[in-house]
């Protein structure tokens, strides 16, 4: 049995749906798949559960949900404190993951609900971590002046480490991380330097095993700001968001996670250019896509001609 989880509370469980079936489809896996949702304070409703318990099914993969509660108790004066955090509490709680996770053998992963599967996660969960404790993606290098001040500049990172990831992804070596407790540590970090942590859990990942991680190509969290913005201005740069070109747009041509973060999410209306990839996935479990603005066309164009870019650079 191979197991992946989520977190999210009933807000997302409309969400949580797309990028389950999404999974589903394209898992290509030997062992069957267990997916595990992490929920609490109310938890998901038994409608919400239903539905997703059909489309799980309907792939003969399995479903089982836990309650976090019990599990961030000790540390709740830190998660629950807006204050401090200020995020959602499910922000935290991949990093119980492998704690939460206690039954489960091998690589475990995790994944954010805002994201769409075009590829077997089989071949990521498989890795060989070594002694690596995660595999996650570069988000961000030192080439990105933005993100070297805010990473760099702040001491979160040392100067010889190079690229930051991004936790949206992340693929767990699970023996290693209970034997080193990595949920304490991170939360310990984290209550020392929550002043200058912007990107609260991912900040202390990054501080604390930079070292220890395992980077995977960028299609396994791919963004499409890379293409929206990179390829449009400037394909001679030598850095995208301090990521080598090369890397980013083969992950643009062939996006294994399309990951949606920041405001403009495919289930409302935007122009994002992977958005009508999410809108099929919608459909497939039942769900109406937004309406299209009647600036669609225009855009469509524009993200036609963005990858029309990208496919004769790679050429």
């Amino acid at each position: 049995m191979r197991d992946v989880a989520f977190s999210c509370d009933d807000n997302g469980a409309k969400f949580l749906r797309v990028t389950v079936w999404s999974l589903l489809k394209h898992y290509r896996g030997d062992e069957p798949l267990r997916i595990n949702v992490f929920e609490g304070f109310g938890g998901h409703s038994a409608e919400n559960k239903a539905k997703l318990k059909s489309i799980v099914e309907g792939f003969g993969a399995a479903l089982r949900y836990h309650n976090v509660e019990k599990a961030i108790e000790s540390y709740a004066d830190l998660i629950m404190n807006r204050e401090k955090s200020r995020w959602n509490v499910f922000t935290w709680t991949p990093i119980f993951t492998p704690f939460l996770l206690n039954d489960a053998t091998g690589n475990v992963a995790h994944f954010d609900i805002d994201m769409l599967f075009n590829d077997d996660v089989s071949k990521i969960l498989d890795l060989d971590l070594g002694d690596n404790l995660i595999a996650a993606v570069a988000e961000y290098g030192k080439g990105d002046p933005v993100i070297t001040e805010a990473v760099w500049g702040k001491g979160i990172l040392p100067p010889e480490a190079d690229r930051y990831f991004n936790t949206g992804t992340i693929v767990f070596n699970t023996a290693k991380c209970r034997e080193e407790r990595t949920w304490e540590k991170i939360l310990a970090w984290y209550r020392d330097h929550y002043d200058i942590a912007d990107r609260i859990e991912q900040d202390a990942w990054n501080a604390l095993y930079w070292r220890r991680t395992k980077l995977l190509p960028l299609r396994w969290n791919f963004h499409d700001r890379l293409i929206k913005s990179y390829a449009k201005w400037d394909l001679s740069a030598k850095y995208w968001q301090g990521n080598p070109p090369q890397e980013c747009l083969e992950a643009a041509l062939d996006p294994a996670i399309l990951h949606f973060w920041g405001p403009k999410k495919p289930w409302k209306t935007c122009h994002r250019s992977y958005r009508k990839l999410y809108h099929a996935a919608m459909r497939a479990v039942g769900q109406t896509p937004p309406r299209e603005s009647l600036l669609a066309p225009y855009y469509n164009l524009i993200n036609g001609l963005h990858l029309l870019k990208i496919k004769k650079r790679v050429a």
